[in-house]
């Protein structure tokens, strides 16, 4: 029986329990075989042999612990499976459409999700664009050495925002990065007929405060780099698809 048990644990590797169990097997084995009888007739006997008793059960319970089956996967990888449904069909959706839309219905896509985006000072600096206007871009960078790369303090401001009477004008620069981004906009070189407006975007508060910063990084002071916003071709078809004066037109072309 001893030989069995160490096949048993040899075969398992180096599992402690198996170990345990086997050394404790083989001592209560050895008492119960030696003299067990005798000794439980002794002072104390019993107490002893209880003792034993708890140590069997406490063997036991640790035996069944880890021979206790996990739990039943199932329930989760049912759980994972109903979240997941929804954007399986929806991709397959996705997929279907890819193969049946015509390219004006794939762009349309886009325009929508894009829409659903926008702010409502993005959708005013759009409206002031769609009419072609190109306004000044201005970025402010601190100076660095002959050749080093320079640090922007700040990105894409721009009169627009005043044109088009944002509710947030220290957001223009996020508002335009964001309709860069979406393709909506575009950046051109800077336009020397704009020279009055190029100066009184450096009285802006926002890049005068930028040029503090620049200064404060920098011996080298603050450079600004100018350039052009415009509306780009993504854009002009984005607002002739959006734009909400054509909503009567397009209602009577319905009828």
């Amino acid at each position: 029986m001893d030989d069995d048990r160490r096949a048993l644990a040899s075969a398992n590797g180096s599992d402690p329990t198996a170990e345990m169990v086997d050394r404790a097997g083989r001592a209560l084995g050895w008492l119960y075989r030696s003299g067990w009888q005798v000794a439980r007739r002794l002072p104390g006997g019993e107490v002893a042999e209880r003792q034993v008793q708890k140590v069997e059960e406490a063997i036991v319970a640790e035996v069944r612990k880890h021979l206790e089956p996990l739990p039943d996967p199932e329930p989760k990888l049912i759980e994972a499976a109903r979240v997941r449904e929804p954007m399986r069909l929806a991709m397959s959706e996705l997929l279907e459409r890819s193969v049946t839309d015509s390219k004006d219905a794939a762009r349309d896509h886009y325009f929508e999700a894009v829409l659903r985006q926008l702010l409502p000072d993005e959708a005013r600096i759009v409206s002031a664009l769609s009419d072609g206007t190109v306004f000044p871009l201005m970025h402010l960078a601190a100076r660095t050495a002959r050749g080093g790369v320079p640090r922007f303090v700040l990105e894409n401001a721009s009169t627009v925002g005043r044109v088009a009477g944002v509710v947030q004008p220290g957001l223009v620069p996020l508002y335009v990065g964001r309709l860069l981004r979406f393709g909506l906009a575009e950046v051109g070189e800077e336009d020397p007929t704009l020279g009055v407006a190029y100066e009184m975007l450096l009285t802006d508060d926002r890049v005068r405060a930028a040029e503090d910063r620049a200064k404060a990084q920098s011996r080298f002071g603050a450079k600004a780099i100018r350039l052009t916003l415009r509306i780009s071709e993504l854009g002009a078809q984005f607002w002739a698809v959006c734009d909400p004066s054509a909503r009567g037109l397009t209602l009577g072309e319905r009828r």
